[in-house]
């Protein structure tokens, strides 16, 4: 038997499926009451690894541009962007490159995802970890909605997919050539009860759709749309009525209850579609989900590892079985033979025993492996700290307009690890990676500013400028002037605006040339 989530933003569902069978279905109200039953359905329940399928009205997509280099670079760009639109969902993102521009610098044109308001599932998905009921992933309807197309003959150029799976909504999805390009759910004012009348309610939303995608030159003047619709018995006179095919729209009905029976599903149910998309989501038996990152699903591979060591010894035991019975009967004319065998059948159960027991102490030390993990997370979060972050935040800074007269020479770049911990200091050199601390930049940034001896004042404010905006940027900790572009005592202490001072004992006369010290906080740390 394998069980799925399904949550529509509104109501939460689990879905029982036996192969190609729908068992079943029981559904949770998301207030107290049924946050609490939830729990106790999942504490009362077998383990069972489960999939999250999600169509919520509260998910954006968007189609970027951004240059075609490599893998890494690529996915550090798309990053940048994915946070500059979903900082607040962060691990709820995802993005896939769906092509290349024909002209100009042939840059890839990215598909970006994200759950634009977390705080819907995140309850749902705390209950989940509390109980240690393994989560394999989380998907998302509109994009598991692409192997519907093959069922329905819609393969090649633009198709737009439209699906209701609860009462309350309609989903429409554009693809070209078989890959998605955009979703929208939008919500319809229909009885439930009475789903018959859907056609008034789906035209105008279809004709809405269809002017966004043409105005967004997604579809080109000369193109026919094809708009497949997906719909139960009750509905499909109501659609033939207002749909009408013309030359710039071409409608296809299929109806779900058909629909189930070419994919051979039973008992999936005819009203809506939801239970053709869950099936879909679950055939997907080595795919990975949408959204989430690896670490929030460990159980399910733990379980997935549990199960391979049940397996691998079964087919021991097996084995050990067949071989010892061999041997029986080919020396049961020897008692000495007979006493071999059992030593022999001793030595497979012993070997056995101890590698059984190896991993049961694995899983005894669960912890131990946690911590682990949670190690190499901090690892990683301290490798993020690279000079081509904090390059990029200076010249962001340094490019302003009043800047402009200003000559950067030099930018040494080093890191240092900071204690929040009162009475702590940053330390520099070598970091030390298990510790939790963060890691900062640090730059001494050499530069040269023109020099009048007529107004050596203005040269000294735009040092003194340049403190300030540095200043403002909302990861930079401290600045420090080290050097100043003019020096006119001797052996005095120099005061800027800004508040920095610097010492110009001993030191020559470099006109022009300034020299700051800044500190700024790691990207993940702001």
């Amino acid at each position: 038997m394998k069980r799925i989530f399904y949550f529509t933003g509104h109501r939460f569902t689990v879905m029982h499926w036996s192969g190609k069978t729908f068992i079943g279905a029981c559904s949770f109200e998301p207030d107290a009451a049924g946050l609490d039953k939830f729990e106790s359905y999942l504490e009362q329940s077998a383990r069972l690894p489960s999939k999250l399928l999600i169509d919520i009205i509260e998910e954006d997509f968007r189609q970027e541009t951004v240059p075609h280099v490599g893998s890494k670079d690529q996915a550090a760009v798309v990053g940048r962007i994915l946070d500059r639109y979903y900082r607040s969902s962060k691990q709820f993102t995802y993005y896939e490159i769906i092509g290349r521009e024909k002209s100009g610098r042939k840059d890839d044109r990215a598909l970006l995802g994200a759950i634009t308001d977390p705080s819907l599932i995140q309850p749902w998905l705390d209950i989940i970890d509390r109980t240690e009921t393994p989560l394999s992933g989380i998907w998302t309807l509109p994009l598991v909605s692409k192997k519907l197309l093959k069922l329905v003959d819609a393969k090649k150029g633009p198709v737009l997919l439209v699906s209701q799976q609860v009462s309350s909504t309609l989903r429409q999805t554009f693809f070209r050539d078989g890959r998605m390009i955009s979703s929208r759910q939008s919500v319809i004012n229909q009885d439930a009860d009475n789903i018959s009348n859907i056609g008034a309610l789906a035209s105008p939303e279809i004709n809405r759709t269809t002017t966004f995608l043409r105005n967004q030159h997604l579809i080109e003047e000369h193109e026919t749309l094809q708009v497949h619709v997906l719909c139960s018995n009750v509905q499909a006179d109501s659609l033939e009525r207002v749909l009408e095919s013309d030359g710039s729209r071409q409608f296809y009905l299929h109806k779900i209850d058909q629909l189930q029976a070419n994919m051979g599903l039973v008992d999936g149910g005819s009203k809506f579609s939801d239970s053709i998309y869950a099936w879909l989501c679950l055939s997907e038996a080595f795919s990975v989900g949408h959204y989430g990152e690896a670490t929030e699903f460990r159980r399910y591979y733990y379980s997935l590892i549990s199960t391979g060591l049940y397996v691998i010894s079964a087919i021991a035991l097996v084995v050990a079985a067949v071989i010892t019975q061999a041997n029986i009967s080919s020396a049961i004319e020897s008692d000495r033979a007979v006493e071999l065998l059992k030593e022999q059948e001793n030595s497979y159960k012993k070997v056995y025993s101890e590698k059984f027991s190896t991993y049961e102490a694995v899983f005894k030390n669960a912890k131990n492996m946690n911590a682990a993990v949670d190690l190499v997370d901090t690892i990683e979060q301290h490798a993020t700290i690279s000079p081509l972050d904090m390059y990029i935040e200076l010249s962001k800074v340094m490019s302003q307009p009043q800047f402009s007269d200003v000559e950067i020479n030099q930018i040494e770049w080093s890191k240092e690890q900071h204690s929040d911990k009162a009475g702590d200091t940053a330390k520099q050199g070598k970091p030390d990676i298990a510790s939790p601390d963060p890691m900062r930049h640090v730059a001494i940034v050499t530069g040269k500013i023109p020099v009048s001896s007529e107004d050596y004042g203005r040269s000294v404010a735009q040092v003194n400028d340049i403190v300030l905006a540095l200043l403002k940027h909302e990861r930079v900790v401290t600045v420090e002037a080290l050097e100043m572009p003019v020096e006119v005592r001797s052996d005095k202490r120099f005061s800027a605006q800004s508040g920095v001072q610097e010492s110009n004992k001993a030191k020559k006369d470099k006109r022009g040339e300034f020299s700051i010290r800044v500190v700024m906080k790691g990207r993940s740390h702001v």
